[in-house]
């Protein structure tokens, strides 16, 4: 089966530093990573999930997983310098996933979340880019089926969540 995806981009004139800044913040970078593996691979119940998930998401609505720094290797590879600074970040809050996950399991391919920030080349500014949720999640489990309507409300949700939090990251005050 086939479906078509809807990449979102966001262009804005602040430094890539000022949005890692903003995106470290706003996903608790901080608190989460090695401590949502933890919560995930320790909580007996469901009261302890949404505690612990509380806890790490705080007033936001996401949590860092864990993330990497393409322009690293890549110049390591290359043997060059000149790759513009690139990060992937991969970053959700299970408690939003399993709205999704309890209609089709499926959603684990694109729970948690990933973005991708990258410098312009010219320094003049930063490009964060993600596949629109909605777009890869509420598809048919096969062809000829329709959507569950469930499932595409509450990836449409998780979709606004998305793009509240980078509109948050790349606005330019």
């Amino acid at each position: 089966m086939e479906f078509t995806s809807r990449r979102i981009t966001y262009d804005t004139p602040l430094p890539i530093a000022e949005v890692i800044a903003r995106l470290d913040k706003e996903v608790n970078k901080a608190g989460g990573g090695p401590e949502v593996t933890r919560l995930l691979s320790t909580a007996k119940t469901r009261a302890e999930l949404e505690s612990g998930m509380d806890n790490l998401v705080g007033d936001r609505n996401f949590v860092y997983f864990a993330g990497m720094a393409y322009h690293n290797w890549l110049n390591a590879y290359h043997g060059t310098a000149d790759t513009p600074q690139t990060y992937a970040y991969i970053f959700g809050n299970p408690l939003i996933a399993q709205t999704m996950l309890k209609y089709d399991l499926n959603v684990a391919l694109h729970v948690p979340l990933k973005i991708v920030i990258v410098e312009r080349l010219d320094g003049s500014g930063t490009r964060v880019a993600y596949d629109d949720p909605a777009s890869v999640i509420a598809v048919p489990k096969a062809s000829g089926l329709g959507l569950d309507p469930e499932l595409t409300k509450a990836a449409e949700a998780l979709s606004q969540k998305l793009e509240t939090l980078i509109q948050t990251i790349t606005r330019a005050d």
